[in-house]
């Protein structure tokens, strides 16, 4: 039995329903109420249900609402996280205290692999968001069951087509956060799920094996790169805007111009990160796709000249 917390997310519904393709046991963990659920790419529970999985209510900030479905689980993913809900869904209470407890439960049930979707950039002097995550990594390698720690880049679908792309509703201006414009490293969420979905199969690390994290990237650019790119796709005249950490975007209404002005503060000013994964395609076979290839994605539809 395989069970995923975060599976209303786009990321572990998409592991969910590859698993329930290959006919296995999958059970989802669903909180009752999920307000922000209607507002992004969210999975449906009740497709879930119907495909196949097992949906059990419970929230990992009410970690004995958990404890009695982890019962005959095998193996266990964690993909949720707090970056993009409102409180009290904050990072603090769900991707630390929240995994550290679900780790805890897990080994206490007998789970003999838990698979934790992290952040790349997670360190123990990194920025609060990414000090949060390794935080989460080390209670999951110090009290739970044999693990994997996969460490994605940016998700394009987050940054480029939400963070970026949702501020061209409104005009052709691109705000960003910060004074820099550091190289920032991305990978398509598709990807992601194939690498997760593998992990979850291959089960768990060998014996007396430390969890080493699994670093994945496929591209890395300037935001001023990508928005040219855009540009060049939606054939319109696109810009820039940089703010001061501090300000508040101002390109599209709330409640959005507060989730995106969170994840554009959250990440202001890193270093640059020209990291890109060199085994995706050989280990798991993922041909990863780069950016340039999202970006005609997103604007496949744009008028000629």
């Amino acid at each position: 039995m395989f069970m995923i917390v975060g599976a209303t997310g786009s990321l572990g519904g998409s592991v969910a329903q590859a698993l329930l393709e290959r006919v296995e046991r999958v059970r989802v963990l669903v909180r009752t109420e999920s307000p922000m659920r209607a507002t992004g790419r969210f999975t449906d529970p009740t497709a879930l249900e119907r495909a196949g999985a097992e949906v059990v209510g419970g929230d990992l900030r009410e970690p004995e609402s958990i404890a009695p479905h982890l019962s005959g689980v095998r193996a266990l993913l964690s993909t949720a996280s707090g970056t993009k809900r409102a409180p009290p869904d904050t990072v603090q209470a769900v991707d630390l205290e929240g995994t550290a407890a679900l780790a805890r439960m897990a080994r206490e049930a007998g789970v003999e692999h838990m698979v934790y979707v992290s952040a790349r950039g997670a360190a123990p002097q990194a920025p609060p968001f990414l000090r949060v995550k390794w935080q989460a990594e080390d209670a999951v390698r110090q009290h739970g069951p044999p693990a994997t720690i996969i460490r994605p880049a940016a998700y394009m679908q987050d940054w480029i087509g939400f963070v970026y792309g949702a501020q061209l509703q409104g005009g052709t201006r691109v705000q960003a956060i910060g004074s820099t414009d550091p190289l920032k490293a991305y990978v398509d969420e598709a990807d992601v799920a194939k690498v997760v979905t593998a992990a979850l199969l291959a089960g768990p690390p060998a014996a007396g094996a430390a969890a080493e994290p699994v670093e994945l990237s496929a591209d890395s650019a300037r935001v001023s790169e990508v928005v040219a790119r855009m540009a060049q796709a939606s054939r319109l005249p696109l810009t820039v805007d940089r703010l001061p950490v501090g300000s508040s975007v101002n390109t599209v209404p709330e409640p959005m111009a507060g989730v995106i002005t969170g994840l554009l503060t959250m990440m202001a000013d890193l270093p640059d990160d020209p990291y890109v994964s060199e085994d995706l395609e050989a280990r798991y076979q993922v041909k990863p796709r780069k950016v340039d290839e999202f970006v005609q994605g997103m604007f496949a539809g744009a008028p000629a000249d």
